[in-house]
């Protein structure tokens, strides 16, 4: 008997499914951010970048809701349907988009290395690093328990998220991929 080898595209609406869910369900104190990565399954260095945000986060008792990766084990359709249905058509993977709310949703938005480092090769940890300065500003904002403010962060793009809610927009993308 074969067994069921999950696809990237199943692995993705699942996780996306259960993003959902957090979200709906959240209560209590809100983690100042929601860090979403776009990537696919050749982007080893944004997988990496990934794990240090979740250790960061983890230590910040942040909830699963509170960052997700998409296209970890290959593009997906659930990747592929977040990017137009998030407005972010000017995002190309492998992306973070960091998720707050500041008087309705805004999305800061870097790029993040591609492919996986040579051999031998170190990751860049300077601080002025767009996804760097960013985590450091949110672990602040969390252990501080004050206003997350991220336009400071220099590398990182503002764009203002006009189409409604965080969790309508995750819903529509989600039916939109289940029906496909």
């Amino acid at each position: 008997m074969l067994e069921h080898q999950e696809t990237p595209d199943s692995h993705d609406l699942g996780k996306l499914v259960k993003w959902h869910d957090g979200l709906v369900s959240a209560t209590g104190s809100e983690f100042p951010v929601c860090a979403l990565f776009l990537a696919s399954g050749e982007d080893i260095r944004a997988h990496n970048i990934f794990r240090v945000f979740r250790t960061a986060f983890e230590e910040l008792d942040a909830g699963f809701h509170d960052l997700v990766i998409f296209g970890q084990h290959g593009m997906s359709s659930t990747c592929a349907a977040l990017i137009p249905g998030l407005g972010l058509s000017d995002v190309q993977t492998p992306s973070l988009v960091l998720i707050s709310n500041d008087n309705g949703i805004v999305f800061h938005t870097t790029g993040l290395p591609s492919g996986a480092l040579p051999d031998g090769a170190a990751e860049d940890d300077r601080g002025d690093i767009p996804w760097r300065a960013a985590l450091t500003a949110i672990t602040a904002t969390a252990k501080e328990k004050t206003v997350l403010a991220l336009d400071y962060c220099e590398g990182l793009v503002r764009f203002d998220f006009s189409g409604g809610t965080l969790v309508e927009t995750i819903e529509k993308v989600k039916l939109q991929v289940e029906e496909a």
